[in-house]
């Protein structure tokens, strides 16, 4: 009997330290199931602030991207108001061409068909180079449309025509006395001035892209007709040439040439840009900076003025 109590105590014993170890398998499993719980409430949290500061860093793009946006509409603007300019000149100056008398309106007028010339030059200047289209590139386009437009024209009016049959306009010359038959030819001028032929030239060939030639033009104009009313022009395209060219050098003592030595020209502005913006591209920081301030303070409402407070806001 006291054998079987003996074995009935040891029994006990053994299930009671069973079930104690059950207990304390069951707390560390609780344990760490808080414990993992907790990580991924952590894990959430962080996905959440990352889910956030990636949205503040995209609307701070944003806005950084709103004063780009406002400056490119800003220059369209000024594109288009400079386009609407250009076609209006153009058609003073072919007004002024038949007429023959170099002038608009009465013989009181101010405007002279060199006056009016210049101003063209300004505006096609700033298109080109302040708002960086390339007119040369502009022509050759339109010249290749209207080319293909007039074969397409021409091959549809071919196409149609009956072979043997008088046109309209035949039929309509037939009935016209030989007499009256000659249309009046429109006026035209023999323009002789060699300096001026010369800086046409020039001119051209710039407009055509060729920048050494027509430099050369230009040298040729400034030594050969010392002291004329296009020197100042002379001198300033010159210095784009080498601008062009990509001979800062060159470019900004031309620049400053015109800056020295013609104030009162239409070109000074232009000029004192021009040599910032070379001067700048030479590594003279300090020089560029006084030439666009001198810009912006004598002629703060040109279309120059905007375009150097630009390049002094970005040198902050």
């Amino acid at each position: 009997m006291n054998k079987i109590a003996k074995h009935l105590s040891t029994v006990i014993a053994i299930i009671a330290l069973f079930t104690a170890s059950a207990c304390v398998s069951k707390t560390d499993i609780e344990t760490l199931q808080l414990e993992r719980q907790q990580d991924l409430n952590r894990i959430k949290q962080l996905e959440a602030e990352l889910e956030e500061s990636r949205q503040l860093l995209k609307e701070e793009i944003e806005n950084s991207q709103n004063p780009v946006r406002q400056r490119a509409a800003d220059m369209w603007a000024e594109m288009q108001t400079l386009r609407t300019e250009m076609a209006k000149f153009r058609g003073e100056m072919d007004l002024m061409h038949i007429r023959m008398d170099r002038q608009i309106g009465d013989s009181n007028s101010t405007m002279t068909m060199d006056g009016l010339k210049d101003q063209l030059d300004e505006i096609e200047f700033v298109l080109e180079n302040q708002l960086q289209v390339d007119l040369p590139k502009i022509r050759e386009e339109r010249a290749a449309s209207l080319a293909a437009h007039a074969q397409a024209v021409e091959t549809t009016s071919t196409s149609s025509t009956v072979v043997g049959a008088p046109t309209a306009s035949e039929t309509v010359t037939q009935s016209i006395p030989a007499a009256s038959q000659a249309a009046p030819t429109p006026p035209t001028t023999n323009d002789t001035d060699p300096a001026k032929a010369l800086y046409d030239k020039a001119y051209t060939l710039y407009k055509e892209g060729q920048f050494e030639k027509a430099r050369s033009y230009w040298a040729e104009f400034t030594d050969t007709f010392k002291g004329h009313a296009f020197s100042a022009s002379a001198f300033f395209w010159q210095g784009q040439c080498y601008y062009k060219l990509k001979d800062y050098a060159r470019a900004a003592i031309l620049f400053e040439d015109v800056i020295e030595k013609f104030k009162k020209s239409s070109k000074y502005k232009s000029a004192l840009l021009k040599a910032g913006y070379s001067w700048n591209y030479l590594g003279k920081p300090e020089l560029a900076k006084m030439r666009m301030e001198e810009v912006v303070k004598k002629f703060p409402k040109s279309v120059e003025a905007t375009q150097a407070k630009r390049f002094l806001d970005k040198a902050k």
